[in-house]
């Protein structure tokens, strides 16, 4: 049985008391409070290893490159990912997904091209291609969802073309917290050669990720809703 008496005491801000009563915490969906542990160790690093990572031979350097690149490990086991070279730590995940914007999509989309998002999409997921489109004349194509609240799978096919240059979608809606069957979107559009985005942020924390099997060609999540620091 869950210990929530243990649970809560290594969360120091749940002994904030508010009118009266201990703080009761609910809006782990959009940010998680910091457990102890992920405090103390936010604080040692700023304490003892505080350097420019990958910057400088001296001992600080070396020390904070290493914890960095410890942690490029553990995301990739976390997420089952191939390689350290596909780990890119950003700001969280609206940063990821603007990377890729700026980046794949200013590369690859042309005047006339066609991105495919979901009806679902938080803004994060949603802005970044309505400005890329808009700068390079794309098209931009809306999978949509029905009455209860799942999206129109079927429709992936039939919204795909010639001109499809990214699919990208959520695992899970923050929204309406409908899981998306991310893994037959993906082979859907791959079989068009169309690659895919896949925006966990709601889903890292709560269910397995493996991108292997996923075979997404981006997946992006945010640390400060699984315990980490923001900006991670």
């Amino acid at each position: 049985m869950l210990d929530s008496k243990r649970v809560r005491s290594d969360f120091p801000v749940l002994d904030t008391t508010v009118r009266d009563a201990t703080l009761v915490y609910l809006d782990n969906a959009a940010t998680t409070q910091k457990p102890r542990s992920v405090l103390d160790s936010i604080l040692g690093f700023y304490s003892n290893s505080n350097s420019n990572i990958h910057r400088g031979v001296h001992y600080l350097s070396e020390q904070a490159s290493a914890k960095y690149e410890r942690a490029r490990f553990t995301v990739k086991s976390f997420i089952n990912a191939s390689s350290t070279n596909e780990i890119v730590f950003t700001s969280g995940t609206t940063g990821s997904i603007n990377l890729v914007a700026n980046s794949f999509g200013h590369g690859f989309i042309s005047e006339g091209d066609e991105i495919i998002i979901s009806e679902m999409e938080h803004h994060s997921n949603l802005i970044p291609w309505q400005v890329l489109c808009q700068r390079h004349k794309a098209v931009l194509k809306v999978l949509p969802f029905g009455a209860g609240g799942t999206l129109d799978i079927d429709a992936v096919s039939s919204l795909i073309t010639e001109r499809t240059k990214l699919l990208t979608i959520c695992h899970v809606s923050n929204a309406l917290g409908v899981v998306n069957p991310v893994r037959d979107v993906i082979s859907t559009a791959h079989a068009a050669d169309v690659p895919v985005l896949i925006d966990a942020a709601q889903s890292a924390p709560h269910l397995p990720i493996d991108v292997q099997d996923l075979d997404c060609d981006f997946l992006v999540f945010s640390g400060h809703k699984m315990y980490a620091g923001t900006g991670i």
